[in-house]
């Protein structure tokens, strides 16, 4: 049986706002949480003016007081950018809020433009190694740092009595690595690399995999967008749709708002961006709901995995439901009522 999460960029659809967005990503949360996904991760996104989700830890809190039984967290904060400990208390916090419900995924990536990831730092040089920063950041959260660290008997607070669920995100062997070591969570962003790597990665953070006070055997994900459309027609639609924004998105020239499909079946694509679409073909599954069901069965079983997270990138608030509604259907989630995952 496939387990199902979701990745929430919160979206801003033409003719909407910021606002708005956030209040469909409640929706789409409380959809996720009734029908028995089990998560929902929401991202961090600096200065794209086309997504509202930038600070995934207040998102968090709002999200996980507005539902009742999925595990809520970040996909993901971006480590390099912070203070360790500022961040084990923030989500400690979140976790005595919503016991065993919080997930802190992080990632090493930017998240910004040059510009804004210097002033994020606070223009900062010598930033500490990313494998340190995380080895501070999980001792903070448990209270247990290595005998040699600085930080030795610091722990962060609250201690609410259960700890917030550590993920890496990544797409690369170093990150497998990183999480066996640790032993926490894997997540492969499929959606960034799809060139089969994914596969490798995960057989090594399972072949690596050291039992911690997090886990005592590997938990894998794998990410993915999905174009999930009523018809073949539709599917075809919103997967121009997605390839479009994406191209754009990865140029200079960027949509400052998820692209509708009025807009994509009138669009002249340049070669760039055809370019763009055939080079991205693989980091999302499109098709009806039976089509993308199967695709996330057999991505599930390339990974070694029994969870997938989608992340369905599609114009309109409706769809985005719709596609969760489906996939759900499809997968049986509610039949298989999974109430408590790692």
């Amino acid at each position: 049986m496939v387990k199902l999460g979701v990745l929430d960029y919160a979206p801003i659809d033409e003719g909407a706002t910021a606002w708005s967005a956030l209040q469909a990503s409640t929706r789409l949360v409380q959809a996720a949480d009734r029908l028995n996904y089990s998560r929902f991760w929401v991202s961090e996104h600096h200065g794209i003016e086309a997504m509202a989700s930038v600070s995934p830890e207040v998102l968090i809190a709002h999200l996980a007081g507005a539902t009742s039984r999925i595990r809520v967290g970040s996909g993901g904060v971006m480590l390099p950018h912070y203070s360790s400990v500022k961040v084990a208390e923030n989500f400690k916090t979140l976790e005595t809020l919503n016991p065993g419900r919080i997930d802190l995924g992080f990632g090493r990536a930017p998240g910004a433009n040059g510009q804004l990831s210097a002033a994020l730092n606070d223009e900062k040089s010598g930033l500490r190694p990313y494998p340190k920063k995380v080895a501070d950041l999980l001792g903070f959260v448990t209270g247990h740092h290595a005998s040699s660290s600085q930080y030795a008997g610091v722990a962060a607070t609250p201690d609410g009595g259960t700890l917030p669920l550590p993920w890496v995100l990544g797409a690369s062997g170093s990150t497998a690595e990183l999480a066996a070591a640790n032993g926490i969570g894997f997540t492969f962003a499929h959606f960034i690399n799809p060139s089969g790597r994914g596969v490798k990665a995960v057989e090594q953070y399972k072949r690596e995999f050291r039992p911690s006070a997090f886990l005592t055997e590997p938990a894998v994900i794998a990410a993915v967008f999905v174009a999930v459309g009523q018809n073949e027609a539709e599917a075809k639609d919103l997967e121009d749709a997605f390839h479009l924004w994406l191209a754009r998105a990865e140029s200079a020239f960027p949509f400052p708002r998820i692209p509708s499909l009025e807009r994509t079946r009138h669009h002249s694509w340049s070669a760039a961006e055809l370019a763009a679409r055939e080079r991205n073909q693989g980091r999302v599954l499109a098709g009806t709901a039976t089509q993308v069901a199967e695709a996330i069965r057999a991505l599930a079983h390339n990974y070694g995995t029994e969870e997938i997270m989608v992340n369905p990138m599609m114009p309109g608030e409706n769809r985005r439901l719709a596609a969760l509604e489906s996939l759900a259907a499809e997968l049986a989630l509610q039949e298989s009522a999974v109430f408590s995952q790692p």
